[in-house]
């Protein structure tokens, strides 16, 4: 996980550039709704906080309306286009390459934070586009609420995230044709001193993307990325071993940040015997 970054300029400017590539009749219809959506703008950024977020309440538009808002993200309009890009290329380089909601697979898409559906006049508002992978989206789908009015998600952009690690891997080593197979589980658990109630947060965002699962399948393809780069090394010694792979993890966790679950897994590759002596140069 990490946090995202917004892109610079007012949100209302690459509102006007959309609404401006629009022809016809719906460009029209778009151009006079421009001082309601301009208001609706100044709602959202005034309460984009984590606190505040959660009481944007969702305004009643007839279907026309929403037809024309939702047709200006689902268009390939080349304004539309650039925007995506901005917002991709202002993520640090480490980064970009991976969904934030996640952090396994590449940010083909974008979520709408605040659903679309029920908020169709921020479809293109850049702080409710997230970068994000497709299995992402898709379990995320139209929720982001939960009954009681708290929500689902972590929004990247506001909310602070631990600076300890919330991912505790389990390894269980199997001996298979005489080679140690790990079999990785992660537990999700809470660093001392992070709050409750953001803890909360983290909690269902990992329930509803089933991402404690999704680590668990991706933790082998990840074992045999380390074991190559240990290999690699040729080290004779557990010890040297140990201080080379000490080093390489270190410059990932800078690239990819201390919460990255492949971090979390590495780190206790490396704490681990077996997995070194199995590394070794015969």
């Amino acid at each position: 996980m990490h946090n995202l970054r917004r892109i610079d300029g007012v949100p209302s400017e690459y509102l006007a550039n959309i609404i401006g590539g629009k022809n016809g009749d719906r460009g029209m219809r778009l151009t006079r709704m421009a001082p309601e959506l301009s208001a609706r703008y100044a709602v959202l950024e005034a309460r984009y906080t984590p606190g505040g977020i959660s009481g944007v309440l969702a305004q009643k538009w007839t279907q026309v309306q929403k037809d024309d808002l939702l047709h200006c993200y689902e268009s390939t309009a080349k304004a539309l286009e650039d925007l995506k890009i901005l917002i991709t290329q202002r993520q640090l380089e480490g980064v970009r390459d991976f969904c934030a909601y996640c952090g396994i697979g590449a940010p083909k898409q974008f979520d709408h934070y605040l659903p679309k559906a029920k908020f169709p006049e921020f479809s293109v508002h850049f702080y409710n586009l997230v970068p994000c992978c497709g299995s992402c989206n898709g379990l995320k789908g139209e929720a982001w609420l939960k009954a009681n009015g708290t929500r689902i998600f972590i929004n990247f952009y506001i909310d602070s995230l631990p600076t300890a690690p919330i991912l505790e891997p389990d390894i269980q080593w199997l001996l298979k044709g005489g080679k140690h197979v790990p079999v990785v589980s992660f537990d999700l658990v809470q660093p001392i001193g992070f709050g409750a109630v953001e803890f909360a947060i983290i909690k269902s965002h990992f329930e509803k993307l089933e991402l404690l699962a999704r680590y668990k399948d991706q933790a082998h393809t990840e074992f045999l990325a380390l074991r190559d780069a240990a290999l690699a090394r040729e080290a004779k010694t557990v010890i040297t071993l140990r201080k080379f792979l000490t080093k390489y993890l270190q410059r990932r966790k800078e690239t990819l940040g201390p919460l990255n679950w492949r971090i979390a897994l590495y780190s206790k590759l490396v704490e681990s015997t077996p997995f070194l002596r199995g590394c070794l140069r015969p």
